[in-house]
């Protein structure tokens, strides 16, 4: 049987089973693949890593310099919309053959896509997320979350500063390897305060994406526009949005360092509902003109606390009238929901992991 990316990280001693739990964690929470979670927390170098997934799906693996100056033939190869859809990168193409770098290479019906709508044979490489998503910004200007761009850097000074990085017992790739939103439309006419319409999607949650359209979907019942950010250390990273406006940046690019004067830093230290007057709370607080160009009437935050942290927090605009008790009451209830669902997320990751 395969063998997934925890167990031969566990059993080859490059991490421990504390440190893949708190990178499972941090993957249901924050996104993206594991292995982009464990070079985030430094857990692991991106060189073991690579070889690790070479030897878990069998083939070769992409280094950094195979997505150097590629040619502008390769890559017009493959249609846009499928490399943005499927974080996909071509790098090599020899006669009727593209050489596809991919997160996953077992994803067959990708590949089949791929060469169905591209008349090549496509021969996979696995790379790691991190350099997709660079690849795709430098090469396509397909803008990649801010995280990976911290990330990235994290990989490139651990370059520059190992020149040994520890020697494990993993087989080499072989050296002749050839390079290869929301809408008000969603929801349908119910009572307000009828929890079935969030207890049904929580419980059945998938992924991390699922929790927040299921929360924006619930703010939005009482609040014009709702936003969800992510808390990771002291930052706030734009994470999804629903409602009538389009916020004035592109907000899965912003990001807001958490500093004393401001009221996410707040939030994130009492961990409770807080509501605010919409003048005053835009004139202390710059970064939320860069969601509206409208001021409303009351500025809603709420936080979701999982085991005491603060990892996200709602922030939601009432451009017509302040919430009642009841309906902030609501909101608490939501997002107490949501935390359980994350821990529902974890615990499968962790179980898929055994």
């Amino acid at each position: 049987m395969k063998k997934n990316l925890g167990q031969l990280l566990v059993e080859k001693g490059l991490v421990t089973e504390k440190v893949l739990s708190e990178a499972l964690q941090r993957q249901v929470i924050f996104g993206g693949r594991l292995g982009t979670n464990l070079l985030e927390m430094g857990a692991v170098s991106e060189d073991n890593l690579m070889k690790l997934l070479s030897l878990q799906y069998g083939i070769p693996y992409a280094d950094p310099r195979h997505f150097e100056g590629i040619p502008r033939e390769v890559l017009n190869s493959i249609p846009k919309e499928l490399l943005t859809r499927y974080r996909i990168v071509p790098l090599a193409v020899d006669g009727h053959r593209i050489t596809l770098a991919m997160t996953d290479p077992h994803k067959l019906d990708i590949v089949d896509e791929v060469a169905f709508q591209t008349g090549m044979v496509i021969q996979p490489v696995v790379a790691s997320e991190v350099r997709i998503v660079e690849a795709l910004e430098n090469y396509y200007d397909i803008r990649r979350e801010a995280r990976y761009i911290a990330v990235s850097e994290k990989v490139a000074d651990e370059q520059r500063t190992i020149t040994h990085p520890p020697k494990v017992d993993i087989p080499p790739a072989p050296e002749d390897v050839e390079l290869l939103e929301l809408t008000e439309e969603d929801v349908e006419p119910f009572n307000p305060f009828d929890v079935i319409g969030v207890n049904v999607p929580l419980s059945n949650i998938r992924n991390r994406d699922e929790v927040a359209q299921t929360v924006i979907k619930a703010g939005l019942r009482f609040m014009d526009d709702v936003f969800m950010f992510i808390i990771k250390g002291g930052t706030a990273v734009g994470w999804m949005s629903g409602g009538a406006a389009r916020p004035v940046v592109d907000f899965g690019s912003l990001t807001i360092q958490l500093e004393p004067q401001n009221i996410l830093y707040r939030i994130r230290e009492s961990r409770t509902l807080e509501r605010f007057d919409g003048v005053e709370i835009f004139e202390s607080n710059p970064w939320i003109k860069e969601l509206s160009l409208k001021v409303p009437k009351e500025v809603v935050i709420c936080p979701l606390v999982l085991k005491k942290h603060v990892v996200s927090v709602m922030v939601g605009f009432c451009f017509k009238a302040p919430l009642e008790e009841m309906e902030a009451e609501f909101l608490v209830r939501v997002m107490q929901k949501a935390s359980v669902a994350f821990e529902i997320l974890i615990m499968k990751s962790r179980i898929i992991m055994l």
